[in-house]
């Protein structure tokens, strides 16, 4: 007997929209924490009924899209709970629970030489100076750092999904047991089954780093004899693979500094001037906020953000300010004209 709880799509489709009650949502949040894998009531749901919920989900998120683009004069955009139970599948890198056990770097030397040998695949890098968020082929995304590159294939295959990654980047992976999500970055492999982490795997560094804040990674890498070390960590834990000693170790987050500007925050600003929404967001992100121009302070803003990382919330910001950032390093500066 099937013992898996019951929800209806229009109850699910009313909590991506914002509309649900504190009892509705309880409910709702109750049932998606009460299931083994995420994925169990989508597969559960007749080919109908998901396709109407996806297709109106999709049609609401982008009515509301349209919406915000069309109210230039208000400068207001109450995207309060777009992102809704999709958040809640969100992960950023850290190493959970370790376990080194050196094996033959057969399955990494594998992972790498398929995905070489991969036809039809993308490339994206990002060019600009601000972080950018890039969606891949199965609705996962990654927030990407200036100079980041990612390459993939058009289509995952039918039992993994493969990606390359150089640089700093942010990922929300889609949950899928049937298809594994791996990142490969220079010799190291990431192992995915749903989670989201920061991966940091500069050229120019000494060592790549990988950090975990909820799900289940992970970590392979060849040691000096080609042998494989494999980590795998929980939240709150970071992978540390030394490029030059090709150690690979881990450690626990707690006391290092974490990627803040992932965690997501829920803050609202009710006509609020620029200067006093950069003071909130500076103590919540532990960020420096920087303006090209003084007059930029003197405008006023009104949005409600829930549950939404600091890339998201300064995309909105200039979007509604018709205004640009720059990211270096901790500091943040928004480059726009002065408001009137």
């Amino acid at each position: 007997m099937d013992n898996k709880p019951e929800i209806s799509p229009q109850l699910l489709e009313k909590y991506l929209q914002g509309l649900c009650s504190e009892h509705e949502k309880h409910i709702v949040e109750n049932w998606y924490a009460g299931l083994e894998t995420p994925g169990q009531y989508l597969e559960s749901v007749p080919d109908s009924e998901k396709t109407e919920l996806l297709e109106n989900t999709l049609k609401n998120i982008n009515q509301q899209i349209d919406r915000e683009e069309n109210e230039t004069e208000i400068r207001k955009f109450p995207w309060s709970r777009v992102i809704g139970i999709a958040a809640s599948v969100l992960f950023v890198l850290g190493f959970f629970y370790y376990q080194f056990a050196p094996k033959k770097s057969a399955d990494s030397i594998s992972a790498i030489e398929n995905f070489e040998e991969s036809k039809d695949l993308v490339e994206f890098r990002n060019y600009e100076s601000r972080i950018v968020q890039h969606q891949l082929p199965d609705g996962s995304t990654v927030w990407m750092h200036k100079n980041a590159t990612i390459t993939y294939p058009k289509v995952f295959a039918q039992n993994n999904r493969t990606v390359q990654f150089k640089g700093e980047g942010f990922f929300n992976v889609q949950k899928n047991k049937k298809k594994p999500f791996s990142i490969i970055t220079g010799e190291m492999v990431v192992k995915v089954l749903g989670t989201s982490f920061n991966v940091k795997a500069v050229s120019e560094g000494k060592h790549f780093e990988i950090s975990v804040v909820t799900g289940r990674v992970e970590v392979s890498a060849p040691d000096i004899e080609a042998k494989t070390q494999q980590v795998i960590l929980k939240p709150n834990q970071q992978a540390l693979f030394e490029l030059e000693s090709k150690k690979l170790s881990f450690q626990e987050m707690a006391g290092l500094q974490k990627k803040e500007i992932y965690q997501p925050v829920s803050i609202t600003f009710t006509d609020t001037p620029l200067r006093d929404a950069i003071r909130q967001l500076e103590k919540k992100f532990n960020v420096s906020i920087k303006l090209s121009d003084p007059g930029i302070a003197k405008c006023r803003i009104s949005a409600d953000f829930e549950q939404q990382p600091l890339p998201a919330i300064m995309d909105m910001l200039c979007k509604t300010l018709e205004a640009n950032y720059i990211i270096n390093e901790n500091t943040i500066t928004i480059q726009g004209e002065p408001c009137e």
